[in-house]
């Protein structure tokens, strides 16, 4: 009895020295991350986002009335963060690593819950593997680690109702776990199909898997529903902009090759960037349909041999191609508007079964070979591990900051248009307003529809004193939005017009300077900003910045009676606005 007790204790100590590994291993590569800051949409989700500012806020994430998406559990912990951290990144990040590292955790223990060979080499895999840096060292997609803790409870919940004596709580907590996954991130509707393919791994007959799949109709219908939510939260927020996925034809086409690209990334994790190079949406050539062909004939032998060695192998493929079928472009979704069809965020979930089925090989021929082919794969495990922990690392560094991932990505795709977009934004920022003209620029070239980057870098031309240029992408960037209102997320009409307004001005000052009697031209671009100024406040009456400039050019005019309501107008929103009551002051005192 003492004996077995002892061996009981020391079973239990080497479980919790297996999973300190798993977590100081993730803990180790990801040490970078605690230094960077925050990127890409982490300003608009976080460190700019009003809704995780008061307790309103709050009740509005789980109405869903603002977000882009339903992520109510997502945006919750947000929520709470901004409480916590404010905007300081290293809570954040912190709190990504930690669920990357039980995630890694609880992949080991569901692997080993089924029963698969190499188990604790799969999770410590899947803590480290390059390809999840993105999900990790990018606060935004908490979203994916968060419902992949939840997802993989679930399971793991799900596979012990056979196992316990109290399995109806089992099955109850299976349940609640997929909803905050759900409620986490949409994409892991798969999971359903997952619990299905666990049945088949473990039943010895298809009486068996229809007796016990019954048990996944409520998965299924809770798949089904936020299925729908999502669609609808992206077509809402999609609105009118144009995201081309191509035809019926292109759709297969592409995801076919999208698996394929996904699972080469598993195996070589090479040239890792956050925006691919643009994927084709047009008519597919013949020779294109090879990958999907390719793919629908390895699972046709995988099933047919199933009964011959193979069947881990269906099961692996199987969840990989379920794992990607929400990401693989057969539906419009809003992440498809940079131009390409993969990013390394998007397969976060499917990896874990191709990575499971080779540390299952590995360990299985391990343990059946000689002594040297023992040591030989030992040898190859550790130094593949320490190239993987390297490569984590060093992509963690690239998440730094903005100008370092987007100076990245352009080295390896020059044409990513939201990069430069991004770098342009940055730059402007921090009023390097000739880098910024350059990448916004070319930004606007490779993607001429967003009225967004036309505003923004008519702002850069008229910062570096370039105001035809500017004036030019104001117009552009106002027709574009009247066009389609709904286009771009950050530009009113209202917003451009007084842009526009404020450079016609700055040019009728330049050429009327220093003139007794205003030029003609002068004049023509003056009335064109009385009017530009006009058409804005119609549209946006209570802002005191228009109702000012207004005011000013108005009084320059001589137009003294419209110059003072303007003026007061602004002074009644903002009553110690300087500018405003200097000038009303000069035409009281010219006037009288």
């Amino acid at each position: 009895m003492q004996t077995e007790l002892k061996r009981d204790e020391s079973s239990r100590w080497r479980l919790v020295a297996a999973a300190a590994i798993i977590v100081g291993a993730v803990l180790l590569v990801y040490l970078p991350a605690l230094r960077a800051g925050f990127v890409w949409d982490d300003e608009q989700l976080i460190t700019s986002n009003p809704l995780l500012r008061t307790f309103s806020g709050l009740i509005e994430i789980w109405s869903g009335g603002r977000t882009a998406d339903y992520f109510p559990i997502t945006n919750t912990a947000f929520w709470i963060e901004h409480h916590l951290f404010g905007d300081n990144p290293l809570g954040y990040h912190g709190l990504n690593i930690l669920f990357q590292a039980a995630d890694a955790v609880l992949v080991w223990l569901v692997l080993r819950r089924l029963q698969i060979p190499g188990a604790w080499l799969a999770g410590l895999i899947f803590g480290i593997h390059p390809i999840h840096v993105e999900s990790v060292a990018w606060i935004s997609e908490l979203k994916n680690v968060l419902a992949m803790f939840f997802t993989l409870l679930s399971i793991l919940c799900f596979v012990e109702i056979d196992e316990k004596p109290r399995s109806r709580t089992w099955y109850i907590l299976s349940l609640i776990f997929f909803a905050l996954a759900l409620l986490s991130k949409t994409q892991v509707v798969f999971m359903p199909m997952v619990l299905v393919l666990c049945l088949w791994w473990r039943a010895r007959d298809f009486a068996t898997l229809r007796r016990e799949a019954i048990r996944t109709w409520p998965f299924f219908v809770m798949a089904a529903v936020f299925s729908l939510i999502t669609i609808w939260f992206q077509n809402r927020g999609i609105g009118e902009e144009e995201i081309i996925i191509g035809s019926v034809a292109r759709r297969f086409v592409n995801a076919g090759m999208a698996v394929w690209w996904y699972a080469g990334k598993v195996f070589l994790p090479a040239r890792l960037m956050a925006i691919y190079p643009r994927w084709r949406f047009d008519s597919p050539d013949l020779s294109e349909w090879l990958p999907l062909i390719a793919l629908v004939l390895l699972i046709g032998l995988l099933w047919f041999f199933r009964n011959r060695g193979l069947r881990a192998g269906f099961v692996a493929v199987g969840y990989f191609v379920v794992a990607l079928l929400p990401v693989i472009g057969l539906v419009r979704m809003a992440y498809l508007r940079s131009g390409t069809l993969v990013a390394d965020h998007l397969q976060y979930f499917a990896d874990v079964s191709l990575i499971a089925l080779v540390c299952a090989g590995v360990t299985m021929l391990a343990n059946r070979g000689r002594r040297e082919l023992k040591t030989a794969i030992a040898v190859i495990s550790i130094l593949s591990i320490g190239v993987m922990g390297v490569c984590a690392w060093q992509r963690t560094q690239v998440l730094h900051d903005e100008e370092s991932l987007w100076r990245d990505n352009l080295a390896k795709n020059p044409d990513a248009w939201q990069a430069h977009a991004r770098l342009g934004q940055r730059f402007f920022r921090q009023e390097k307003y000739s880098d910024a003209i350059e990448h916004l620029r070319r930004a606007v070239e490779l993607k001429p529809e967003l009225p967004e980057d036309h505003n923004l870098l008519g702002l850069a031309y008229c910062r570096a004193e370039q105001f035809d240029q500017g004036i030019r992408e104001y117009r552009e960037a106002l027709r574009l939005k009247e066009a389609k209102p709904s286009t771009g997320q950050t530009a009113s009409v209202a917003t451009i017009r007084t842009n526009l307004a404020n450079a016609l001005t700055i040019v009728g000052n330049n050429l009327s300077n220093g003139a007794r009697e205003i030029p003609a031209e002068a004049m023509r671009r003056y009335e064109e900003a009385i009017a530009q100024y006009e058409k804005a406040l119609e549209l946006e009456p209570n802002q005191p910045g228009i109702h000012r400039n207004l005011g000013i050019l108005l009084a320059r005019l001589g137009r003294y009676d419209e110059a003072k309501a303007h003026l007061r107008a602004t002074l009644q929103i903002v009553p110690n606005e300087p500018a405003a009551r200097e000038t009303l002051e000069e035409i009281e005192a010219q006037l009288h």
